[in-house]
């Protein structure tokens, strides 16, 4: 049975940059709500939340961490990642949280626009996920197209970067 399609035992939320947006609700809350709503939807034990970067001298993962708290999930379920500063070390780091913890059947939450290239990266470090989008408010066809130039070429600079870590 394909792992994907069963219901999720954790939840691993990706950092981004924090802050308001002129288009609603800042991706990184966007991200830590559809966590929460995942987490209590699915009873899972444990939400990862990924992300070493700093903003304003807050990590990613503290910031998540308090908004997902916020949201009513519970302090002691949230675990904090906070070495990884891309998406392939966010694989990498929370792959190992996950299989400290024993969880088979992780989910992956992040933008709409940036799950494919998430996906791709845990699978590259062995780990098969569902994803979760947040889903992101409409964008200029400008920016759009940005991100779909940023995401090619971070896909390939994490497929290298994977298969250097995993001599694959």
């Amino acid at each position: 049975m394909d792992r994907r399609l069963s219901s999720p035992d954790a939840i691993v939320v990706l950092g981004c940059r924090p802050g308001s947006s002129e288009h609603g609700q800042a991706a990184l809350s966007r991200r830590a709500l559809r966590a929460a709503r995942a987490f209590h939807d699915h009873r899972c034990t444990a939400v990862i939340a990924s992300g070493g970067r700093r903003w304003r001298g807050t990590p990613e993962a503290d910031l998540l961490a308090d908004v997902l708290v916020s949201l009513g999930v519970p302090r002691a379920s949230v675990v904090r990642e906070l070495c990884s500063l891309s998406t392939i070390e966010n694989a990498w780091y929370s792959a190992e949280l996950l299989r400290a913890g024993g969880y088979l059947r992780p989910a992956i939450v992040t933008c709409d626009w940036h799950m494919p290239r998430a996906l791709m990266c845990f699978e590259s470090v062995g780990v098969v996920a569902m994803g979760l989008c947040a889903v992101s408010p409409e964008r200029p066809a400008a920016t759009r197209l940005s991100n779909f130039v940023t995401e090619s070429t971070k896909r390939f600079l994490d497929r290298r970067a994977a298969s250097r870590w995993t001599g694959t």
